[in-house]
């Protein structure tokens, strides 16, 4: 004996349901809200209060902008946290039993490409400060560096300075360097 009533005519029944009760909720509390004109008259007039709708409002006035130490403080101990969970998934993999030797092999690469990265974004940060900028935080990802300095306006000639000293000390190119300036 078939069944009359399968699992897909419960299922869509069971959506055509809900979607019922989602439509009846949507215009019960659309009234409500006088979203909706009781009368049945559509009306594009706008309300009489101040408020545009859409318009942007700061809701924390009492938030301050970080100050450019708290911000590359921020910066280092986000990007070092980053690392040490990097480091610990690749430890991870390499002390799992079940991973493939090519596993190994990758998290092995994966790590020495870490270390390789932190070398070179601390001998690049020492180098820019070398060269009289405040403070400067470095990320290198593959191939591409992106590097905060503390400065006020940079030059063509600071930007020249700074490519020059991620070129020299990491194997990428100019046009995946991106300098960004914190005041």
């Amino acid at each position: 004996m078939k069944k009359f009533i399968g699992k897909k005519a419960v299922l869509l029944g069971t959506l055509i349901l809900a979607l019922g009760v989602a439509v009846y909720l949507n215009y019960f509390f659309g009234t409500d809200a006088g979203l909706f004109p009781t009368d049945g008259n559509l009306s594009t007039e706008q309300p009489d209060d101040d408020k545009t709708l859409g318009e942007a409002i700061n809701v924390n006035t009492d938030a301050q902008k970080p100050t450019a130490e708290e911000y590359f403080k921020q910066a280092r101990d986000s990007r070092e946290t980053a690392r040490d969970e990097a480091v610990a998934t690749v430890k991870d993999l390499l002390n799992d039993v079940k991973a493939t030797e090519e596993q190994k092999q990758t998290a092995t690469a994966e790590a020495i490409a870490i270390v390789k990265a932190i070398e070179q974004e601390n001998a690049i940060e020492n180098l820019i400060k070398a060269k009289g900028y405040t403070d400067c935080v470095v990320y290198i990802d593959k191939n591409n560096c992106d590097v905060v300095v503390q400065s006020g306006d940079l030059t063509v000639q600071d930007t020249a300075k700074i490519s020059q000293i991620v070129t020299s000390q990491a194997d990428i190119s100019a046009q995946n360097i991106h300098i960004v300036t914190v005041k």
